[in-house]
């Protein structure tokens, strides 16, 4: 945009954070060169999680969740589980760089899965990502899996034997999810 006169201005309105950058004012005459001056703006905004993201964890492995965030200033990030926050120790490391933080699981237990909060926050304001650490097993991890598929195996055998006097005696027999055996019953059909 050109101007005419001593004391030019440009005025932004309604400023985005998209309007940010270098903006570059030249002046010149007839009588010398062009003279230059760029001036950086920078438009300061609260943070906005632009991707969290949940993991699928294998206990006795190593695991991450992940949260970006963007905002001018750069954001803080603490990270929560049930309304407690976490620190770095007992085998859970925090690591945040401008814009974005992970919390790593080094050896995950059965403890580690459920639900934990990013938070990031700056000076003009603050935000939240939920996640999720979870098992391919479900919820309580492997030995859960474990449980279900052996309630898949339990079955019901029944057997029918026909004795003298032409009375019918059913024989059920189970074996259950324990994988204890369970003694024969005899019942009598008349």
């Amino acid at each position: 945009r050109e101007f005419e006169g001593e004391e030019e201005y440009l005025e932004i309105l309604g400023i985005t954070r998209e309007q940010s950058g270098k903006y570059e004012c030249k002046a010149a005459n007839e009588v010398s060169s062009a003279d230059v001056k760029q001036v950086k703006v920078t438009v300061n905004y609260p943070p906005t999680i632009t991707e969290s993201k949940s993991n699928e964890a294998t206990t006795g492995r190593q695991a991450s969740l992940k949260c970006e965030a963007s905002a001018v200033p750069a954001p803080d990030f603490e990270w929560y589980r049930d309304d407690t926050r976490i620190n770095s120790a007992n085998g859970l490391e925090i690591k945040s760089t401008e814009g974005q933080s992970s919390l790593t699981v080094t050896n995950v237990t059965e403890e580690h899965y459920g639900n934990y909060t990013c938070v990031a926050a700056n000076k003009l304001g603050v935000t939240n990502a939920s996640l999720v650490l979870f098992s391919k097993y479900g919820r309580a991890g492997p030995m859960r899996e474990k449980r279900q598929l052996r309630a898949r195996l339990c079955s019901f055998a029944l057997s029918a034997t026909l004795q003298s006097g032409a009375r019918l005696s059913v024989v059920l027999a189970s074996w259950l999810c324990t994988q204890q055996q369970v003694l024969p019953e005899t019942r009598s059909l008349d």
